[in-house]
């Protein structure tokens, strides 16, 4: 995959459990599925038929029940507060499947909240304060049925009485962009993002941070890599003697 510069995503089954199932006999192989059954596998180039068989037998209703169509509309958009309010209030009027679909949804919304106020907290403790509260918004806005809300916003209230609050924020800014350098593998830019956290927020935890992750950059030789280059790829992400760019932070 790094060979390759393979970016999309990719799922790995142990002991070759899905090529069993598909009969993998080569590479690159397809498959259809119907459900639990498989429709056809062979080579990419051949499935075109066979996937157009598959998409007129498959059903074209929505896997969420349709009382739910506002519920799920809301989740998608990121609105969770909304989403957790409008299946509560249609839940009244629920029973069986549906009543069971309704409760199980809830916990999900519940167990996402939890997961992320203590992801927010992990962030914070370990010096990403932008990342902490990226994290937990979703789910602290006016209105917000979630539990624990107030106590997460106390912390985020407390941090405000922190001097270094502004830079720390602000730099947190920038330290989501230069990673976002990072996964387009525009890493100069990264580097250039990372110097200039640490320039203008000199003395916080995010500057520690964005020296770590600029200096190991660096030190793996990744600016100058050029996905597109074989030798690059061969260099396992670092970049090869002609594109490799000298930087220092």
């Amino acid at each position: 995959m790094e060979k390759h510069g393979v970016t999309h995503p990719v799922v790995i089954m142990p002991n070759k459990e899905l090529e069993k199932v598909i009969g993998v006999s080569g590479f690159p192989s397809s498959a259809v599925f119907l459900g639990r059954e498989m429709q056809w596998t062979g080579h990419p180039s051949s499935s075109k038929s066979a996937l157009a068989a598959a998409q007129k037998k498959g059903s074209k209703d929505s896997v969420y029940p349709k009382k739910f169509s506002k519920v799920i509309k809301s989740y998608n958009k990121g609105d969770y507060i909304k989403s957790l309010l409008d299946l509560r209030k249609s839940m009244e009027k629920l029973e069986g499947d549906d009543l069971t679909w309704g409760q199980q949804f809830e916990q999900f919304l519940l167990d996402k909240s939890a997961k992320a106020f203590k992801a927010a907290d992990k962030a914070i403790e370990d010096g990403f304060w932008m990342q902490g509260l990226t994290t937990a918004e979703p789910f602290l806005k006016k209105g917000s049925p979630f539990p624990n809300v107030e106590e997460t916003n106390a912390k985020f209230e407390a941090l405000k009485e922190n001097k270094a609050y502004a830079k720390e924020m602000s730099g947190g800014k920038l330290y989501i962009k230069a990673k976002g350098y990072e996964d387009a593998k525009e890493y100069v830019d990264a580097v250039k993002t990372y110097k200039s956290i640490m320039k203008k927020c000199a003395g916080t935890e995010i500057a520690r941070h964005a020296e770590t992750a600029g200096q190991k950059l660096i030190t793996d030789r990744r600016p100058g890599h050029k996905p597109s280059c074989p030798a690059c790829r061969r260099a396992k992400g670092a970049a090869c003697n002609k594109h490799h760019e000298e930087m220092k932070l």
